[in-house]
């Protein structure tokens, strides 16, 4: 649901920048620990790096059943890195790996950090 095609991007020049919006339901266990109790809604913008993508998430909201209480989720942007190649030793957690084979970054761990350190926050 959330795998989404960087191609296009990768093989562009370094800075090149694509928008996107999602706003949607999400099935109940799509992710087995939370559910969506509204339509999850972000913006986000990748951006083409020499080895990678980075992306900006910006205005993540939904609301969310999460360790049996409603969270409301409001975000306002955070970042992440997605890599042909990464460095464990330089990279750190927020460096994800790219799907060479099918040329996709999968953006559900990301959400799925980023809305229970929310909950958490609440």
């Amino acid at each position: 649901m959330f795998k989404i095609p960087v191609g296009d991007i990768l093989a562009s020049y370094t800075g090149d920048s694509k928008k996107f919006s999602f706003s949607g339901e999400i099935f109940d266990g799509y992710m087995e620990d939370i559910v969506f109790k509204k339509p999850l809604e972000f913006k986000i913008e990748l951006i083409a790096l020499d080895d990678g993508v980075e992306a900006i998430f910006e205005n993540l909201e939904t609301q969310v059943l999460y360790e049996d209480k409603v969270h409301k989720v409001k975000i306002g942007n955070f970042e992440r890195t997605w890599k042909k190649d990464i460095d464990p030793g330089f990279d750190g957690d927020d460096v994800y790996p790219i799907d060479i084979r099918s040329m996709t970054i999968d953006l559900a761990p990301v959400l799925r950090e980023e809305i229970i350190m929310a909950c958490h926050e609440l």
